[in-house]
């Protein structure tokens, strides 16, 4: 045979086998999704890629004894054909005359494994990366007939690949497995890419973490709660409803928030006092929403969706009352901090200018987690706050201080016995900090 002859039977060898690598990778790294729209759509093949994807085994089976065969092919007649003409050639060179046979085998094997490598694997590998739904799509059809020629060899690969599967205790899944951490990852890449804005990004992880968070880390704790007590004086109740800064107010009697009656909108009263019949507080009490304190956010959100008030109270086991939770507490979560038309823009992490962070007591553990790189604090709390109570097992005092990793976090303000402000000590900030 012509060595020309050769040489292109060695090269359509590889390109088989390239072809090859190029359908195992394109069909494995395949968006499912992405195939199912396309199969939707209409595009010729992208049904049968879908077939490909949710039968794995038999799918590898087939590949996997095409490449073996191109593998043995390629080795045995580049050895016997290119090694036999190269080796009279090396002989009639006296420098290495001596080895001229040896060294004609090794020049071959090193000149067939770097075409392999280049034409049978990487080249293809690339252009199946670069769109791997098309290209699974478009070699579907090639694959199917590979799969009936070599049916009875796929058949035995398969059972023998399943039966020491089930000897090691693997579980065969014939669907890929998206997980949180994937879909953050591909999200994370989309907004690298320009594909996803930065706060849509940020939207995003929002939502992920609905399910995650309960709803005693958003809600407003029982000492911050603006509320109105039914026994006060009508006067001083009247000025503390003018006072108010926000649109509904809690209302409890006897001095005590522990059990609060309900809610009542300040519009109803305006309505009220507009049509001459005074303040009437308890006819405009509106029963609330109330939750357990273990309630997931998501949770909190879907049973906004079906009543008309927008406003829920935390209770504990006791019933005794926590604190409360409205809609735009949820959906500061997704969108970042909405402050009402009377607040300033919060500063719940202050950088200050040597390198520490000033934190309130009520930022959420992961929220400030995520910003200050600190490492997994692990605990049953979610704020600032009770990580603090966490990791000094009492209530604390200004000047206490505790470790979080190698950061140092000082108690700097207390509002009696609730943890008002905290300061955040990087390591690279050392034992030097000035206080605010």
């Amino acid at each position: 045979m012509d060595v020309v002859l050769e040489i292109a039977v060695l090269i359509a060898l590889f390109l088989v086998n390239g072809f090859f690598a190029m359908a195992e990778l394109a069909v494995v790294s395949s968006r499912r999704l992405r195939l199912q729209q396309m199969a939707d759509d209409g595009r010729p093949g992208a049904a049968q890629a879908l077939l490909l994807a949710d039968n794995p085994g038999r799918f590898l089976s087939a590949v996997q004894v095409g490449i073996t065969l191109i593998g043995i092919l390629s080795g045995a007649f580049g050895g016997a054909t290119l090694g036999q003409r190269l080796g009279p050639v090396l002989d009639s060179i006296p420098a290495v005359a001596p080895y001229g046979n040896e060294l004609a085998v090794v020049l071959v094997v090193v000149a067939i494994t770097a075409l392999s490598v280049v034409l049978g694997e990487l080249v293809p590998k690339q252009i199946a990366l670069s769109a791997p739904e098309a290209i699974a799509a478009r070699i579907t059809r090639p694959l199917f007939v590979v799969g009936y020629l070599f049916r009875p060899f796929v058949w035995l690969l398969e059972r023998s690949s399943a039966g020491l599967l089930a000897l090691l205790g693997v579980e065969r899944r014939s669907a890929a497995v998206v997980t949180e951490e994937e879909v953050r990852f591909t999200i994370a890449e989309g907004t690298e890419a320009g594909v996803i804005e930065k706060v849509e990004e940020q939207m995003i992880h929002g939502v992920l973490a609905l399910a995650d968070r309960p709803v005693v880390a958003v809600m407003t704790p029982r000492p911050d709660v603006y509320w109105i007590d039914l026994d006060d004086d009508p006067a001083q109740v009247a000025r503390e409803v003018a006072e108010c800064p926000y649109s509904r107010l809690v209302v409890a009697r006897g001095g005590d928030l522990g059990r609060p009656l309900g809610v009542m909108q300040k519009k109803d009263l305006v309505e009220g006092l507009l049509a001459g019949r005074g303040l009437q507080l308890e006819a405009h009490l509106r029963e609330p929403v109330y939750v357990p304190e273990n309630v997931s956010v998501l949770r909190m959100l879907e049973m906004f969706r079906k009543v008309p008030v927008h406003i829920a109270f935390v209770v504990d086991e006791y019933g005794d009352f926590l604190g409360l939770v409205t809609l735009t507490d949820i959906l500061s979560e997704i969108a970042g901090d909405l402050p009402e038309e009377h607040e300033p823009m919060p500063e719940d992490i202050t950088p200050r200018p040597d390198g520490t962070y000033l934190v309130d007591g009520r930022v959420a553990i992961d929220e400030l987690a995520n910003k200050l790189g600190l490492p997994s604090a692990g605990g049953e709390f979610h704020t600032a706050a009770g990580l603090a109570l966490e990791r000094l097992a009492r209530i604390p005092i200004e000047g206490d201080t505790f470790a979080v990793g190698d950061w140092r976090v000082e108690v700097i303000d207390m509002d009696g016995r609730r943890i008002d402000k905290l300061l955040f000590v990087p390591p690279s900030a050392g034992g030097e900090n000035a206080r605010a």
